[in-house]
């Protein structure tokens, strides 16, 4: 019981990776936005938005899975350590966005935006019960911030096209 407590505690705090003293849920995010920028400069590997969707679907149900108990394995009921929910919503951040430098810091600094100062519906999902309500906040943070960045790279291409 032990192992599997231990085995919940560094996968949900990315390997204790959450228990860095400050900020760990900007650590969280900002490790997406750095695996994406490598991904796709150094390795050039490109993600199909199917793959994106299912690997965002699968992050979602890993993460409401390991911070599911979070009094138990955690001491209380949001804890700070566990990260991987933030790094879904982040993961979200980007589903149909072309990854530039640009668009990574942006997205990175909307998703950090809108997880922080929660407004409606956001701070509601906190309300959900164990690893949703942890895991939720951050998936409509996610999608805030996409759409938001979205719109943002829209509008540029007007105006770019425009002038």
């Amino acid at each position: 019981m032990k192992i599997i407590l231990w085995a919940q505690k560094a996968g949900a705090s990315l390997f204790f990776l959450g228990y860095f003293p400050l900020m760990p849920g900007t650590i969280g995010s900002a490790l997406v936005a750095m695996v994406l920028w490598y991904s796709h400069y150094h390795r050039h590997i490109l993600i199909s938005p199917q793959a994106w969707w299912i690997s965002a679907l699968g992050l979602i149900a890993v993460s409401m899975l390991l911070s599911s108990r979070p009094r138990q394995v955690f001491g209380h009921e949001d804890p700070k350590p566990v990260i991987i929910d933030e790094c879904a919503g982040q993961f979200l951040t980007f589903l149909f966005v072309p990854l530039t430098l640009n668009t990574l810091v942006l997205g990175f600094l909307l998703f950090r935006f809108f997880d922080i100062v929660k407004p409606f519906p956001i701070y509601k999902m906190e309300e959900l019960e164990g690893g949703v309500g942890i895991t939720m906040d951050d998936v409509v943070a996610g999608i805030f911030a996409n759409l938001s960045l979205l719109a943002i790279v829209a509008g540029y291409h007007i105006v770019k096209a425009a002038l």
